[in-house]
């Protein structure tokens, strides 16, 4: 037996933002932001309802797991740039002995 959709209620606050131009740019937002935060000035605001089902406990873990991995996969590849940058500082470092290259170092290879 499949779960009822449930309905979630939400608040939805329309902004207007002056251009430099003297054109507006209207965004969306999920709360009220005063003038001075500067996202602009509320001009609507609308209460939608969206169905929404509630997942069960083995989804709800699957989709955490999922999540965790994408974390974790994203750590990965930034260790790995930093790793890539370091080992760029390294090498150039090594390459600085503070001794004059001798001619034949001088000579292209090709």
């Amino acid at each position: 037996m499949k779960a009822q959709p449930k309905t979630l209620s939400v608040t939805l606050y329309i902004h207007a933002q002056k251009q430099f131009d003297g054109s507006y740019l209207y965004r969306l937002y999920p709360a009220k932001y005063s003038i001075e935060s500067g996202l602009g000035f509320v001009i609507a605001e609308h209460r939608i309802d969206i169905p929404f089902t509630e997942p069960t406990n083995s989804e709800l873990i699957q989709l955490e797991i999922d999540a965790l991995k994408a974390e974790q996969n994203k750590i990965l590849a930034d260790a790995q740039v930093k790793s890539s940058l370091l080992e760029d500082q390294i090498q150039m470092l090594l390459c600085v002995e503070g001794k004059p290259i001798s001619k034949i170092d001088e000579e292209i290879p090709y």
